[in-house]
């Protein structure tokens, strides 16, 4: 979710980022997708016109001009019996660049996640037709996605960006108003970035429970230092992007996320500015926001080990 680190304009030629790590994920990505397939798999109406043309645009977009032209060495088009396909060239897979009709969405955007490393959630402008206000609410309408921090996709489809940071501290007082401004003033080929990071000690890359619920209802067990699992202990980032599709002027919010271990942040001499940043999480002006981030459980034992 949005947070953390200020927005940056991005080259649109770095949408998307492949590193050497993209096997690995992908084959990740797929068994739980096996596992977990509504869980990682959302859309709001198959049936609805506005969806299905913001899919089928991002889907176009992505394999048949940005995919092959920007990472020709894992994407290469092809055709075969009259199709014209792309050739995933570390799988060996072929796929169509192209959804019709006779294709689910559910269908499509599991195509998306299991070939590119990225968890996608698509917004669409919606005005309440009971209001002469030209204000737009942008509405979550549907996803793919694997690996979300501490929340739970298949609860925030349907809603507006607002009811989906409920849970985030001084979201509705601070930022609901700018945030609804900034995705109404964003234009086509102007994509933005933002990092947004955290420290989790009992997580993997799929965390897709309501971390954040769970630690403003209930304090969590206060780790003291013995108890760490320094295994299990990462600075997770995620680089986010926001984009505009020019013909539904549906946003996509997309997602990258990487998982530091706290043992390589130490080795590499860069243990004191992560427990500054830490102090600085505890010290916010926002309240609430280490409670949300579960800095009670874990803050003052990573400190420990990192100042050690």
């Amino acid at each position: 979710m949005l947070g953390d680190v200020g927005i940056e304009s991005l080259d649109p030629n770095d949408l998307l980022l492949f590193d050497q790590t993209y096997p690995e994920r992908i084959s990740l990505r797929r068994s739980l997708l096996r596992e977990y397939p509504k869980d990682i798999i959302g859309v709001t109406d198959d049936s609805n016109a506005r969806i299905r043309l913001a899919v089928q645009e991002l889907y176009r977009y992505l394999f048949q001009s940005y995919l092959p032209c920007r990472y020709p060495s894992q994407f290469r088009l092809c055709g075969e019996s009259g199709k014209y396909l792309v050739e995933n060239l570390v799988t060996h897979e072929k796929i169509l660049t192209e959804i019709d009709a006779s294709i689910a969405l559910r269908e499509a955007l599991e195509t998306m996640a299991e070939n590119i490393d990225e968890d996608f959630f698509i917004l669409l402008p919606h005005r309440p037709k009971e209001s002469k206000s030209s204000h737009e609410s942008y509405v979550l309408e549907a996803y793919a996605a694997c690996f979300p921090s501490g929340f739970q996709p298949g609860e925030k489809i349907g809603k507006k960006l607002a009811d989906i940071h409920e849970p985030v501290p001084g979201y509705r007082e601070k930022l609901e108003r700018s945030m609804d401004r900034f995705f109404a003033r964003l234009e086509v080929g102007r994509p933005v970035k933002r990092v947004n990071w955290s420290l989790t000690v009992d997580e993997e890359l799929y965390s897709n429970f309501d971390k954040g619920g769970t630690a403003l209802k209930t304090k969590p067990d206060k780790l003291a230092l013995e108890d760490l699992d320094l295994q299990k202990t990462f600075v997770r980032c995620e680089r986010q992007t926001l984009h505009r599709l020019p013909e539904s002027r549906a946003i996509v919010f997309a997602f990258h996320t990487y998982l530091y271990p706290i043992q390589d942040i130490k080795a590499e001499g860069n243990g004191e500015d992560l427990a500054a940043a830490i102090d600085g999480l505890q010290g916010s002006k926002i309240p609430g926001i280490f409670t949300y981030k579960n800095g009670e459980k874990w803050a003052d034992a990573v400190r420990e080990f990192l100042r050690s």
